[in-house]
Parts: C-alpha cells; sequence; structure tokens
C-alpha cells in the first residue's frame, strides 16, 4: 500500500518541483562488520546460588553494516551513526530442574544493536543447566566486539550464514570470493539424509560446503570450508552435493552452500496452576473453545526456530459482545516475549459471554514445541 501511495504522490506533484528533489540515496559507505560475542562460560555469576552450565550453544556472530549516507547534505555535520554496544547484558534465575527462567535484556543507552534481540534471548533460553538447588539474579555480558568483513576468518563468515543459510548475504559472498553469483541452472539436486543428527543437542550441527561447477555440469572439488559438530553430519552433505549436476554451461568456480540441523526441543520451565492467581472478586468461567482465539497463533520467531517452549497466564475481562478487555499478563517463562505474543492472541480473540460479561478471567496460554513429524523430509 505505501508504494501505490508513493506513486500517487509523484503525479500530484507539479514538474518544475520534481526537479529540486535529490536523487536517492545510494549504499552506505561504512565498510561492512563482523560482530562476534563471548562464548557462554562453564559457570555463570550469579547473586544467589550458582549455576553450571551443562549443554548450551553460543550466540553465532552478526553481519553488520551501519548507515552512512555516501553524499553529505550540504551544511551539516555529517552524520555519525552510534557506536556499537560493548556489552549486551541479559539476567535471569535457573529453576532446580535447570531451565533459564526470568530471562530479560538490559536495556543500553545511546548505542546501536543492529541485530535482533529476540534471537540472543533464545539462544539463552535454550541453555540447559545442572539440576539442583535454584539460582537467581544470574547474569551475562555478551560483550559484542566488531571486526572488519574482510578480516573475518571463512569459518567466522560461515558460521554466520549459518544462522540463516537461505539469506543472500552478497558482503560475505563477495569477500569469500569465487564466480558463483551467476546461477547455473540445476539439472539434478541431491538432498541429504540428515535426520540423525536433528533434535540432538541445543547447539546443533551445520556445515559450509564450497565446490566449482564445470562446464558439462558436474559438481567438482567438493571441500569443507568450515563446520561445527559432528564430522559426520559434514561428511553426509558434501557426499549429496557432489552429487548434484547441472545443465552444461559457463564453468564457476566457488560455490557455497549450508546445511543445518535441527536443535532439540527445550521444555519450558514448570507452569503454575491458574487458581494461584484468583482473586475473590473474579467472576469467570470461560472454557477454552469459548475463547475463540485467531486460528492463526503466533509462535515467537526466533524461539520457534530454537525450538523453545514456553507459556504465559493471563488475566482479563469480556464485555457481553464478547471484547476482550483488561488483559493483563501475570506471569511468563521462560522470557517476558512469551506474555508478548500471548497478550496480542487474546486481544485478537472473540469470546462467546454471558449477557453480563465476564471478570477477571485466568488462562494459560502454552507454547508448546510439537515433535519433528515423518513427513517434514
Amino acid at each position: 500500500m505505501r508504494g501505490l501511495l508513493l506513486v500517487a504522490l509523484a503525479f500530484l506533484t507539479p514538474a518544475a518541483a520534481m526537479a529540486d528533489i535529490a536523487p536517492p540515496p545510494g549504499g552506505s559507505t561504512a565498510p561492512a562488520q563482523l560482530v562476534a560475542f563471548v562464548p557462554p562460560p562453564a559457570q555463570i555469576a550469579c547473586g544467589q546460588g550458582s549455576a553450571r552450565l551443562i549443554e548450551g550453544a553460543a550466540v553465532p556472530p552478526r553481519y553488520w553494516q551501519p548507515y552512512i549516507p555516501p553524499v553529505a547534505a550540504t551544511g551539516l555535520t555529517p552524520y555519525a551513526p552510534p557506536p556499537l554496544a560493548s556489552s549486551e547484558v541479559y539476567t535471569f534465575s535457573v529453576d532446580t530442574e535447570g531451565h533459564v527462567t526470568d530471562l530479560k535484556r538490559t536495556p543500553s543507552a545511546n548505542v546501536t544493536i543492529p541485530w535482533a534481540i529476540d534471537d540472543q534471548t533464545a539462544i539463552i533460553a535454550s541453555w540447559r543447566f545442572a539440576p539442583g538447588a535454584a539460582a537467581s539474579n544470574c547474569s551475562i555480558d555478551l560483550a559484542p566486539t566488531a571486526t572488519p568483513l574482510n578480516q573475518a576468518s571463512p569459518a567466522r563468515l560461515f558460521e554466520t550464514m549459518a544462522t540463516a543459510p537461505r539469506s543472500p548475504w552478497p558482503g560475505i559472498r563477495k569477500v569469500l570470493g569465487g564466480d558463483c553469483d551467476s546461477r547455473r541452472r540445476p539439472q539434478m539436486i541431491v538432498y541429504p539424509d540428515l535426520r540423525a543428527f536433528d533434535d540432538k543437542s541445543v547447539d546443533p550441527a551445520w556445515a559450509g560446503l564450497r565446490y566449482d561447477i564445470d562446464a558439462n555440469g558436474v559438481v567438482r572439488n567438493v571441500k569443507v570450508a568450515a563446520q561445527h559438530g559432528e564430522a559426520a553430519f559434514a561428511d553426509t552433505a558434501a557426499s549429496a552435493v557432489a552429487e548434484a549436476r547441472y545443465f552444461p554451461g559457463p564453468a564457476r568456480t566457488g560455490c557455497f552452500v549450508i546445511f543445518t540441523a535441527t536443535p532439540k526441543a527445550t521444555p519450558a520451565p514448570a507452569r503454575p496452576t491458574g487458581e494461584s492467581f484468583e482473586r475473590p472478586q473474579d467472576a469467570c468461567k470461560i472454557t477454552q473453545a469459548q475463547l475463540n482465539l485467531p486460528e492463526t497463533k503466533m509462535y515467537p520467531p526466533a524461539f520457534g526456530k530454537r525450538r523453545v517452549a514456553g507459556w504465559a497466564m493471563l488475566r482479563f475481562d469480556v464485555a457481553p459482545w464478547g471484547q476482550v478487555g483488561a488483559v493483563e499478563v501475570l506471569a511468563a517463562q521462560p522470557s517476558e516475549i512469551f506474555g508478548n505474543y500471548a497478550r496480542n492472541m487474546l486481544n485478537g480473540a472473540r469470546p462467546t459471554a454471558p449477557p453480563t460479561g465476564y471478570r477477571g478471567c485466568v488462562v494459560p496460554i502454552v507454547f508448546a514445541i510439537p515433535a519433528i513429524p515423518e513427513d517434514d523430509y
């Protein structure tokens, strides 16, 4: 709709005025960088108790290119982007089962956080600590540091791309080299059977492969450029790539492809009963069927990608005509993000209510990770 509006405005603007409009700015003049984060420590500092990490994935590097206009506006101070954050602190607790709870990010002022915060949060939420005594007021600083993209190792570049294997990554592709930007039409693509490596670890295996294509369409020189996890994962992927064939055409070198395993599901922390939140003045006997929740139930994307389960307990009122109001998130685990998504979902509900409506309804919204269906392969 925005594109249509811009077209309409262009037709309504006098031709003489159009000549005074500067051309759209080009790409940023700032060099691209790779932002790395500290690996998860074996022992986490906590205010009460201690937390020993037994399984956890590291936060992968992020591609970052701050925007600096190629041409500075006349008479104005050249634009300088905010500095990159030198710290990114998350606080959380650990329950007796070793699950992360109460996970929050500490806001940083006057700094740039140019990546999706939910992605970092979901990774930390998937960490598993030694069960036993609970710990609270735990803290970790991811301490981001930036390196020029052309100085980053190939392994780091492939690790970055493994977070979104299907993204184009033009900046990283340029640094890695090769002439595979012009695609060759595939004749036969062989997909590796990697089911044996799925659902095994919250830190799943991945592999970045490089290969060439000769003029006859035969794949040559398949090499594992970078890998993480079991070596057999990369070997299985490489064997399949070597069997692929393309239609005859110009030879290509330095092609690459990335495969990732599906992470192991992380169960949600224990959930309290709704009765523990009920108040004497509440008057609500609504059932789940009567809620009439939207058919499309949005799962927090970053947590779905990491297969982290969660829940939220909500209190709300219902008007006699079915309008939901006074929605309150009573609790949400392992992160308040689940509470935000549950609230949005409930705001779209249209419950069936009696003439007097409902007051103080308390319901749980559970975000569960289903098993990987066999027909997904």
